[in-house]
């Protein structure tokens, strides 16, 4: 009989391809990782694993054997979950992440849940958008809370849940004595072209999601920044706008947050989505369960 734990471990390193990266994502050392796999090896009756002097690789029937490994693996889950559900208590560990713009907001009701539970151990990470969903299908998270920057959220994948927690406005972040936060309507796409072209352009570093809508945006207005600031984090672009350096799209809760900085709606309209992941395998455990009801409770109706 295969070992499930190994079989873990197994899956883990066909996600991340290195030795290394899966003894840091198990909190293992190295050498304990290669143990392991030697085992299964054993229990498995041949090699799974390439090994020469600069990495390690799957082989044919190593990659066979982690396909398997997710299926086995995923049923396992499922029937504890089950079983979790029928004993009813909220317990056991539940791996959160968040991306860093919303961890405030989330972070003291998942404190407050494992004060009302003490069995509960919530492990909080930080972690980008982009790759959030295939970390929780991979089981580094039980919970991904993100944002989706783009017209149509995904929908549910194979394995993933998706949990529409609100859809938020994007507006024109100016400073709050600008002649645009006077006006009482929206800005038109005239508008902003004359202003992307008069004033630096505050956004986050090309590959980040909120840099790429934007990009989209600007484009379909037919709008080129000629001055440009690249900076990480939507916080620091808010407080770059409130200190008269420039202006950005930022979501409407943020810029209402933000002393100094008015928000002012677009045409066309521009909105993000916040969103939670979980695995399908997952549905019925009441621990996740209780996290993404406190991810709700956080995040799902603090602004339009």
């Amino acid at each position: 009989m295969l070992d499930l734990r190994r079989l873990e471990i197994l899956h883990r390193f066909a996600a991340l391809g290195t030795i290394t990266a899966t003894a840091a994502d198990l909190g293992y050392s190295p050498s304990a990782i290669s143990q392991q796999l030697a085992a299964l090896e054993k229990e498995a009756g041949l090699a799974l694993i390439e090994r020469t002097a600069r990495r390690a690789s799957l082989t044919d029937a190593g990659r066979e054997l982690a396909e398997h490994a997710a299926l086995v693996l995923a049923a396992a889950e499922t029937a504890h979950s089950r079983m979790r559900a029928r004993i009813g208590t909220v317990g056991g560990r539940v791996t959160v992440s968040c991306i860093h713009a919303l961890a405030p907001a989330l972070a003291p009701h998942l404190a407050a849940l494992q004060r009302a539970h003490p069995a509960l151990n919530v492990v909080a990470h930080e972690t980008g958008s982009a790759t959030a969903a295939a970390a929780v299908l991979d089981r580094r998270y039980d919970l991904a809370v993100i944002d989706d920057w783009s017209a149509r959220p995904p929908a549910e994948d194979s394995g993933l849940s998706v949990h529409r927690l609100r859809r938020e406005d994007i507006v024109l972040a100016v400073p709050a004595d600008h002649p645009l936060a006077e006006r009482s309507g929206p800005a038109t796409a005239a508008q902003l072209r004359r202003l992307v072209h008069d004033q630096t352009w505050l956004c986050a570093p090309a590959g980040q999601l909120s840099r790429a809508a934007g990009d989209r945006y600007l484009t379909g207005i037919d709008a080129t920044p000629p001055r440009r600031w690249e900076f990480e984090g939507l916080h620091i672009l808010a407080a770059l706008v409130a200190g008269g350096a420039g202006v950005a799209l930022l979501p409407a809760g943020l810029v209402q947050e933000q002393a100094g900085v008015a928000g002012v709606r677009p045409v066309p309209r521009m909105e993000r989505t916040i969103l939670a992941l979980t695995r399908t395998t997952t549905r019925e455990d009441p621990a996740v369960a209780a996290c993404l009801h406190a991810a709700r409770q956080a995040l799902g109706s603090r602004h339009r």
